[in-house]
């Protein structure tokens, strides 16, 4: 007797955000479970990676002042959060890492740079590498993006937090977990949480200065050109210096042998007309 086979599984959705039946504390001290937990990260001697976003992929809502208060609450060192802490460049935020002293909090602003459609490039590959390898300096990083969709799946697995600002002053944490089964990503509420304006500090100045120049010149070396886009120009490139060296060599043969413009089209491998091959002359001679 034949045994039917299992039914395919349902095509799985977006991941879950799980809410807790009770009412979620609202956190104004930084001592509620998240801050708890990266307490207990920090004693054990590990990372927390935490993804920034707002609602409905909103701007201005504060992204950037929440990861600046973060930054400060969260950084154990010495000397504590710092203007050097932070920067736009996707690179400069993994070099980062072996850098920075341990106990230190990082933060990359426009992290949607790391995002899907560039998933295989060598940028995101060694930046997937760098977030699994870089769990024991206590180092507790923020990348501050519109929503999780702008950024590769690799490196949300790699998350522990989700942080998801509703309004200005206020946000929601989430912690990240994957379903044993299912091998989906799901996160769970642990509180809400309110902070203090943070315009006036000095590294909240230099994450509007970063994004300001990102925007202003591209060109500088300060803008994080992406591997796709870097390939399409050396393509053109290459394409461009091929079709010079072929009319350079239609113009020769044209301008200094008997052959006609019908002649030299007729004759060359590629289609072009007896007026372009004229046109051409004019150009490279």
């Amino acid at each position: 007797m034949a045994v039917a086979s299992p039914p395919d599984p349902p095509e799985q959705g977006p991941p879950d955000v799980v809410e807790p039946d009770h009412d979620v504390p609202t956190d104004t001290a930084f001592s509620g479970p998240f801050f708890q937990e990266i307490g207990k990260r920090k004693i054990d001697g590990r990372d927390a990676k935490c993804l920034v976003t707002a609602d409905h992929a909103q701007t201005g809502v504060g992204k950037s002042n929440l990861c600046d208060c973060l930054g400060y609450v969260c950084d154990t060192t010495e000397r504590g959060f710092s203007k050097q802490k932070v920067t736009i460049d996707p690179p400069e935020f993994f070099e980062h890492y072996g850098v920075v002293p341990r106990g230190s909090s990082l933060v990359l602003e426009e992290g949607e740079q790391l995002d899907p459609r560039r998933a295989m490039s060598n940028e995101n590959v060694d930046a997937s590498h760098t977030w699994q390898k870089e769990r024991v300096r206590e180092i507790i990083a923020f990348i501050n993006l519109p929503s999780p969709k702008f950024i590769d799946n690799r490196m949300e697995e790699l998350a522990d937090f989700w942080i998801n600002v509703e309004c200005r002053g206020r946000a929601r944490i989430y912690k990240k977990k994957i379903h044993r089964i299912k091998q989906s990503v799901y996160y769970e509420t642990m509180q809400v949480l309110k902070w203090p304006n943070m315009d006036g500090s000095a590294t909240f100045r230099e994450m509007d200065r970063l994004k300001q120049d990102h925007i202003d010149d591209d060109s500088d070396g300060k803008g994080w050109v992406p591997r796709s886009e870097m390939e399409e120009k050396i393509e053109a490139a290459v394409k461009q210096e091929r079709e010079d060296v072929r009319n350079k060599l239609l113009a020769s043969f044209y301008a200094d042998t008997e052959l006609s413009s019908g002649d030299v089209a007729d004759c060359s491998a590629v289609e072009l007309s007896a007026s372009r091959i004229r046109q051409i002359a004019k150009e490279y001679t």
